[in-house]
This record gives structure tokens, sequence and C-alpha cells, in this order.
């Protein structure tokens, strides 16, 4: 039997892969083309004459070079475009060496899933606003289940909110209107802006501040489990402590880090659709219990109605509109379009698809409280 590099450098072998990419094609491509390489050198280089030898392992060497940027990419655009067609609504073709489906007896509500106390199917961000017209300061709740808060804040100018620590859970915001000066730990402040999308690490204080002229608004996304700390400074400040509970000063572990998942404070949507070729995708957050990711794209025509999505059967999901309009489908309902700044609510089990919408592109920033959480499609069945 053949070594794997020989197989591969049979004809059409790389190019096969290449047809049939799957999420890891980047990665794994770089490192069958350096077998190859390798490979390729041992068959041939004792064949080259002296003179040619240097030249030809220079030569490869470019060429390794410059697969492993094309590889890195390869991860990039392939991410992108499993991620366009499939909430898209338009299948991909399956590697006929991918392995086959898992099909699972899943517990489906016979009913869709209510929607109970705060949450709404669709919150519209207008109707929010006019809600609370004539207020300069308010906290209005969108989404309160037993996985993730999430909530509209409106500060007034010069307000600045208390200094806090999570225990154990990251936090995000996404700031939509004035100017936030953000203190997060030892980093250094800024000031936040409409499309800022920030996070902060667990044990680590951090302080929001409206710095501008008129109101600020943000979007402010908490574990439901999360518990407040608040730092030693504080005690004068202290609220009263919840029900059942007294305050008691403790020392803590030591607090996370932006360098654990290569992260950074925060992220300038706007900017970044500005200044960069494709735009922000992929995940903000991708904490245990955490997870805030962008999508980003434009519509290829509206899905087919027989498209009906997938459901989650352990947690709920949301989203926020950060730009452009996003179409939904969701089981029980009529298909709608949410706008820029406006949440759209999922509990789990009921059937939904979301998908770009419109001539321009737009974006969604999906949340919920499973970074790796199972997606259930329909079958046949």
């Amino acid at each position: 039997m053949r070594c794997c590099t020989e197989r591969l450098l049979a004809p059409r072998g790389l190019d096969n892969l290449r047809r049939h990419p799957s999420p890891f094609y980047g990665q794994f491509a770089h490192i069958v083309d350096s077998q190859c390489s390798q490979r390729l050198d041992r068959l041939v280089v004792p064949l080259l004459p002296r003179t040619h030898t240097s030249l030809f392992l220079r030569k490869k060497k470019e060429e390794a070079v410059s697969r492993s940027r094309l590889a890195g990419l390869g991860i990039a655009v392939l991410g992108a475009l499993s991620l366009n067609m499939g909430l898209g609504g338009i299948a991909m073709a399956q590697s006929a060496d991918a392995p086959p489906p898992v099909l699972a007896w899943t517990p489906k509500p016979v009913e869709p899933a209510p929607y109970t106390g705060v949450h709404q199917m669709h919150t519209r961000l207008s109707e929010v606003l006019a809600s609370h017209e004539g207020e300069d300061s308010w906290h209005h709740q969108v989404v309160d289940d037993k996985h993730l808060r999430a909530a509209y804040v409106q500060m007034a100018a010069g307000e600045t909110s208390p200094t806090l620590l999570l225990a154990d859970h990251r936090t995000s915001f996404i700031v939509w209107d004035g100017e936030v000066e953000v203190t997060i730990g030892d980093q250094d402040p800024f000031v936040a802006t409409k499309g800022f999308m920030v996070q902060v690490p667990f044990r680590t204080p951090f302080t929001l501040a409206n710095v501008g002229d008129g109101p600020s608004l943000h979007f402010e996304i908490f574990n439901a489990n999360a518990t407040l700390l608040y730092p030693e400074a504080a005690e004068a400040d202290l609220p009263e402590a919840p029900e059942g509970h007294e305050w008691y000063l403790s020392r803590l572990d030591k607090p996370d880090t932006y360098e654990r998942q290569d992260s950074k404070p925060y992220l300038d949507f706007f900017w970044e659709v500005e200044n960069t070729e494709k735009g922000p995708n992929g995940p903000l957050t991708r904490d245990d219990r955490s997870f805030v990711n962008i999508i980003r794209g434009t519509a290829n025509g509206v899905p087919s109605p027989t498209n009906i999505g997938h459901f989650h059967v352990d947690y709920a999901e949301f989203w926020f509109v950060m730009e452009g309009q996003i179409s939904y489908l969701i089981e029980g309902a009529d298909f709608f379009v949410a706008d820029a700044g406006d949440v759209v609510y999922v509990p789990p089990g009921r059937f939904h698809r979301a998908a770009f919408h419109g001539d321009t592109p737009s974006t969604r920033i999906a949340i919920n409280g499973y970074p790796f959480g199972s997606h259930h499609w329909p079958t046949p069945h």
C-alpha cells in the first residue's frame, strides 16, 4: 500500500481535497502540501544536476510559504462560505469522504415552545426607545432565561456605572449610541462609539462612563448565573446584598486574561467594515456559557419557505441585528424582517431560520450560552 503522501501525489489527489474541503482544510492542506513537498524533494532532488538542486529547493521553499498563506486564507474563506450558504438557506454538497450524518430521535415540543416573561419574538428598538421617551436613564430587559440575560441600557450624560467584577463568566456589550468610556482592569481606557463590541474577562473590574454630551445606549449580555462582585474600595457604596446573603471580603483567584483565548477588549465593527475587505466575521466571545458570534454577508435571494432551518434542545438563541436587515422564519410565526438595532429571540425546540436580507451587506450577532451547542436539522422522516 502506498503511503499517504504517495496517494496524495497521485493525479488530482490534492485537487480532490480542495474540491471537497472540510472546515479544517486550510490546516490540513498545509500539512499535506508540506508532506508532498518533502516527498517530492526526496523523489526529484537526487535526479537533478548539482547546479540545479539549490534552485529547485529554493523554489520549493517559496511555494511552501505561498501555500501556507493560502491555507490560512482558505480557513476564513471556507468558513465564511459555509456560514453564508448554510445559514442563507443553501445546502452545501457533502464530501464523499465525510462521515455519514448522525441521526437521533430527539424530543421536540408538539406545540411550539411558548414565549414567557420578558421574551418577545421580535423586539423593535424603535418601540423600546418610544416606551422610555422623556427618561434620562433606563434599563430595558429583553432576555432573562436560564442561561443568559440581556438588556438595552441608556445612561444619562455624565453617568458612570458602578465598578463590577463577574466571578466566573465573561460579559459582553454592544455600544449603539453616544460615547462610552470603558475601563477594564489594567487596560488603557478607551471611548466606545456606535458599533464597538466589548468583552470583559471574568474577575476583572470594569466601569462604563458616558462621556458624551447626550445620552448613550448600549446592549449588555450577562450570564444568567453570573455573580456580581464589587472591589474592596466600594465598601461604602455597596448595594443591598442578595436575599439571604451578606457582603464578605474574600480573596479571589487570579483574573482571566485576553491572551487565554487570543482575544481583545473590543472590536470596532463599523471601522472594520470600512477598512477591511470582507468586514468582521466570527466569534467575539467564545467562552464557557457565552457565545457572541458575528455573522456578516449579502443575501442571495430569499430562501425557500421549505427551508425551515434547525432548532436547539438545551438552550434558546437570540440575535442583535448589527447592520442592514435580517429575515426570519420561526416555527409558529409568519416570515418577518428585523432592522438594525432590533433583537430576535427563539426558545429551545422551535425551528428557526435567519438569512441576510436586501441588496446590501447585513450582519447579525448570534448569541447563546453554548459555543459548541447542537443544531437539530429536519430529515425526510
